[in-house]
């Protein structure tokens, strides 16, 4: 039965990180939506970055509780893994905690409001900013490979993988529209970056999303084996009198 108690227990506590990480996710999620609705007109999502919210009348405290809301459900995710026994240890781990850390660092020092970075804070959210477009491709990547050693996470691996990969595609063309910054027109009238960079930081939503979920059933289905009881061991036979 100690095995079954076990299970128990690291049913509810994984199932807690999962639904935590996923109200994280939503809160996230829906801030960044409002704050593209509400200052449509003061920030284009087509051109201007994700950052430059923090610089519009009450923006700076949304775009802050939205990064920290996001790097919280991909801690909680990653810890939720590794307490259900997936194997996280090393690049999984490091990536998805970095990635996370870029999060709240690029949150907490705002970019530099000029075409040029000026500040100290204005480079550290330099560095974060390229972390978050990066890092998560890779940490997917590197989950989906572990991942596929389990049963009961190979439903999502292709998912993660699909995922990690259009975001890393995404990136990169982002990387490519900067080019704009060195050779002005390069690409033509309009600076896609904004909208770019918005759909990689969505995709990177959807692969912890993904993780979450498939957290969720591994911990439901972990906490619907804790009734059952281990199967008793067969009885031998009784002797009849005589043999």
């Amino acid at each position: 039965m100690g095995g079954v108690e076990r299970s128990g227990r690291l049913g509810v506590a994984t199932l807690l990180l999962a639904v935590l990480a996923l109200l994280a996710i939503a809160r996230s999620t829906i801030i960044m939506v409002y704050l593209g609705v509400t200052y449509f007109r003061e920030v284009d999502p087509i051109s201007v970055p994700l950052s430059y919210y923090a610089f519009v009348d009450g923006g700076e405290q949304l775009f802050f509780s939205a990064a920290v809301a996001l790097a919280v459900g991909a801690l909680a995710v990653l810890v939720g893994m590794a307490r259900s026994g997936v194997r996280m240890a090393g690049r999984p781990t490091v990536l998805l905690a970095v990635w996370a850390t870029c999060l709240v660092l690029a949150a907490v020092f705002p970019a530099d409001d000029s075409p040029r970075i000026l500040t100290f804070g204005g480079w550290v959210h330099q560095f974060a900013g390229a972390g978050i477009l990066a890092l998560l491709s890779f940490a997917g990547l590197a989950a989906a490979a572990r991942l596929a050693e389990y049963p009961e996470w190979r439903p999502v691996v292709s998912t993660v993988r699909t995922l990690s990969i259009a975001a890393a595609v995404l990136a990169v063309a982002y990387v490519v529209s900067r080019l704009d910054d060195v050779v002005p027109g390069i690409f033509g009238p309009v600076d896609v970056g904004g909208v770019l960079q918005r759909m990689v930081l969505a995709f990177d939503v959807a692969v912890v999303a993904a993780l979450a979920v498939q957290l969720v059933r591994v911990s439901w289905h972990a906490l619907r084996r804790r009734g059952v009881p281990a199967p008793a061991a067969p009885t031998p036979p009784t002797a009849l009198p005589g043999h």
